[in-house]
């Protein structure tokens, strides 16, 4: 019989790090399945529940601030309002890589405000896979820098968990969590918890409650389920300082009244069903619903009360088939969305549809040779309603892709693949009410070429990957003008090389450099940087185990300089390039894990993120050097 009890004592807001683990046998977003051994021509990390447990991290947000490829970047330090960038978008990088719950996208197609980080409790994660790369035939719409798909495991029978802690920032939480068989084939699983911190800065106190519960049925050939889930996150938001502001007092706030709070309900029918030797069934059926009330200032601008209600329908089914040497996905995306956003500027609303049909091959060559297609067709349709008259925007996009993996023996492993991509207009991006922009952007494409190579053999993990992504009508926004923007012209060359190795039974060590060039190459910004996208970012870490009960682990992360947000003719003050070190210590007794971390160990004064605005330059301090301690205890049957 095993039990988990957990108590966090002293926490803070944390960045922890970790390594990513040998590629497991079943990697889930190779095929939208559970389909082992499949070998796919991309760049991926998996982080598994064991590297999960190692870091203490408290959240998504803590735990992706570290993997080498992904940036992230908090502006309000609740971590699930977060942005995650990966192949260099900067202010739009929640809008350019698709984050999945089970295949689900949290990143609504709609709107551009919210990734919803906080409707998954890192305690149900069973793993996390990320895909460096376009994604755009698979996943389609927003896979352009890449995929995060957070997997959460399955109760097999009856658990017990309770969850209480206490830290800094007067930040306390408490959860619970129970499993129990109701007879031979079904299992009902019930989450609640409830998070409240003040956080690091003066008016960004947050508040989190989440209730979730999970009915699952075991039948021929698989498994049905019903899953339920209520979010209620409310956090205040201090604004950005100007750098003056910033020397005077890092944590005071200049938007007293600034907050969100949202709610969100989410219900989700599926089911995995083998059809034959040859074939199973997978689908889901999911509605959501979220409302938000929100006030959000600008400099010389006061805010006002305003509300966001979306209500969405996801529809998902394909058929996965095991055809000797070839390995088939077929399937069919259907999105709608009745969106509504009321400001004093007035409402702005779109009924949005997005459709889209896809078929992914791979074909094993010869034992070391395997290549892999795919296609994908989607179409949009957007009513928008932003005054007396309607606007109709409809439009429809094909891309396609191809790689190949080629293994000349067990330790290496080559790969290479073109893949296109695309993404829509999202509504907020389609009106700009207070300004008269036109109504209408185009659909922003692109392509991707990607190689790299990998070796594996004992102890040490050397890979090195490259890539070119080129686009067309990129996406982007200007706060100086306060409009949304099509750059005619965009491409970025990046690549990355890591390795890790044990170099001894108790010392292991790794790290990870990335270098992204991100430039407009057309249009009036000709020649620039794309805005808060560090040119390199780098990765160390060392684990120490003096003994089988202990771990010491040393985390390194530096960040480059970046341009500010919305600073595309590159003229405004940089943020300044950081290094932050963190030092974690577990130690492991029978059921129960002791863990100490110290966060920002050498009290580094920087700012993840901000932007230019008509009004002035704006920055986001980050935490200073904090502390985090705790234990848990285990107990599941």
């Amino acid at each position: 019989m095993k039990s988990r009890f957990t108590f966090v004592g002293l926490c803070a807001l944390s960045s922890c790090a970790i390594a990513a683990t040998d590629l497991p046998p079943i990697l889930v977003s190779a095929t939208r399945s559970e389909q082992p051994g499949l070998d796919i021509p991309t760049a991926t990390t998996i982080i598994d529940r064991r590297t999960i447990d190692g870091t203490g991290a408290r959240n998504i947000t803590d735990l992706l601030h570290r993997i080498a490829g992904v940036h992230v970047s908090d502006s309000v330090g609740d971590g699930g309002s977060a942005s995650i960038d990966m192949r260099g978008f900067g202010g739009a990088a929640s809008s350019n890589v698709a984050v999945l719950i089970d295949g689900r996208k949290i990143n609504p197609a709609t709107d551009t405000g919210t990734l919803y980080l906080n409707s998954v409790d890192l305690d149900e994660v069973e793993q996390i896979e990320i895909i460096h790369g376009s994604a755009g035939v698979l996943y389609g719409n927003q896979a352009v820098g890449g995929l995060i798909n957070i997997v959460t495991s399955r109760a097999t029978g009856r658990s017990r968990q309770l969850v209480v802690g206490a830290g800094s920032y007067d930040a306390w939480e408490i959860g619970a969590r129970l499993s129990e068989p109701l007879g031979e084939l079904a299992v009902l699983s019930l989450h609640a918890e409830r998070r409240d911190s003040d956080n690091y800065r003066e008016h960004n106190a947050s508040r989190l409650e989440r209730y979730s519960g999970r009915l699952e049925v075991t039948h021929t050939g698989g498994f049905s389920y019903l899953d339920l889930e209520r979010l209620n996150d409310y956090v205040q938001t201090p604004g950005a300082l100007f750098s003056d502001e910033l020397k005077d007092d890092r944590r005071q706030a200049v938007f007293p009244d600034d907050y969100l709070d949202t709610t969100s309900t989410v219900l989700r029918l599926g089911t995995r069903r083998r059809l034959n030797t040859q074939w199973r069934f997978e689908g889901e059926i999911a509605w959501r619903d979220d409302h938000r009330d929100f006030e959000q200032s600008f400099r010389g601008f006061p805010g006002s009360p305003s509300t966001q209600d979306r209500e969405s329908t996801e529809v998902s089914p394909r058929l996965i088939g095991v055809l000797g040497d070839t390995t088939a996905t077929l399937g069919i995306d259907y999105l709608t969305t009745d969106y509504r956003l009321v400001t004093a500027f007035g409402p702005q609303g779109d009924e949005q549809a997005i459709t889209a049909y896809y078929a992914q091959l791979t074909h094993a060559v010869t034992d070391r040779l395997s290549v892999t297609g795919g296609i994908r067709h989607a179409l949009v349709d957007n009513e928008i309603d932003i005054g007396a008259q309607p606007v109709s925007i409809d439009d429809a996009v094909t891309v396609a892709s191809f790689g190949l993996v080629y293994r000349p023996d067990t330790a290496w492993r080559l790969f290479l693949r073109a893949d296109q991509n695309y993404r829509f207009a999202k509504v907020d991006e389609h009106t700009n009410v207070p300004f008269g922009q036109p109504i209408g952007l185009d659909t922003q494409t692109g392509v991707s070429y990607e190689t790299g190579a990998e070796y594996r053999h004992g102890g040490l993990t050397l890979s090195a990957s490259a890539y070119l992504l080129k686009l067309r009508d990129e996406i982007s926004f200007e706060a100086v003008s306060f409009t949304n923007v099509n750059l005619p012209r965009s491409r970025r060359i990046g690549g990355t090389l890591s390795f890790a190795a044990d170099l001894s039974p108790t010392l292991g060590v790794g790290a990870a450099v990335e270098y992204i060039d991100s430039e407009i190459t057309s249009g009036v910004h000709e020649g620039s940087r794309v805005p808060l996208v560090p040119m390199q970012r780098a990765n160390l870490y060392a684990d120490y185990r003096p003994w089988d009960a202990w771990l010491v682990r040393l985390d390194v992360e530096h960040v480059g300089a970046q341009y500010l947000g919305s600073d595309f003719s590159n003229s405004a003050p940089r943020l300044d390039d950081y290094t932050v070190a963190n030092l974690a210590a577990h130690y492991d007794r029978g059921d129960w894990r002791l863990t100490a971390k110290v966060n920002n160990l050498f009290d580094e004064r920087y700012s993840e993120t901000g932007a230019s605005a008509f009004a002035g330059d704006g920055f986001i301090p980050a935490p200073e050097r904090n502390f985090w301690i705790g234990a848990s205890y285990r107990f599941e049957e």
